[in-house]
């Protein structure tokens, strides 16, 4: 099981290796577009609870809601920067966004959800050097959920028919990587482009 013991000799183990990586890419449009973020803001200050978040380890099921809503699985590294007025300005990922309780999934529940991920929490973060990423949902959970801090966001929301458009927004936004569905159209660097010819 991935607990931080774990990793942290994995990485004591593999300092000398190449490091694996986690595959990023972050659609630059969706990320600039402020009106889509106010909107979304908007929305999930109307439709959802304020966003809780819990350390993800398999304990934590009681602790969250039998109610519907959206959850995020959130990488959070240990390095905080001391900022000027005195906050920590720190590095977080979301890894998975997911929702719990759509149009026509009455028993499907926060916590129900979160039941079905804790097997993906007992991952072997040595597969982290080892392995190639799976190209399976279920392969990726269980590979990218072995990292810690891993925290688990999530926030309740009553009205079902607007859980599902929210999920979408959010993944469009975030494009995390353990999701196989629903990131932002992007295209290929700019060195791949044709460049445009030039009058003389």
């Amino acid at each position: 099981m991935a607990t931080p013991d774990t990793v942290t000799r994995a990485v004591i183990r593999h300092r000398l290796d190449a490091s694996p990586a986690l595959d990023i890419q972050l659609g630059i449009a969706p990320m600039l577009d402020v009106p889509a973020h106010q909107l979304l803001q908007d929305d999930l200050k109307r439709h959802a609870s304020p966003w809780e978040q819990l350390t993800a380890v398999e304990s934590i099921a009681r602790s969250i809601p039998d109610e519907p809503g959206l959850y995020m699985f959130v990488w959070r590294p240990a390095i905080k920067l001391a900022m000027a007025d005195r906050s920590e300005g720190g590095f977080h990922q979301v890894l998975y966004i997911g929702h719990a309780g759509g149009v026509g999934e009455l028993g499907n529940t926060l916590r129900n959800r979160f039941k079905d991920y804790k097997k993906h929490l007992r991952g072997n973060p040595e597969n982290l050097w080892t392995r190639e990423p799976p190209n399976t949902r279920a392969g990726r959970l269980t590979h990218y959920l072995a990292l810690h801090p891993l925290e688990f966001w999530f926030a309740t929301v009553d009205d079902r028919s607007v859980i599902k458009n929210l999920e979408d927004r959010l993944i469009h936004l975030y494009n995390p990587p353990i999701n196989v569905q629903g990131g932002p159209k992007l295209r290929g660097r700019l060195s791949s482009i044709p460049k445009p010819a030039l009058r003389s």
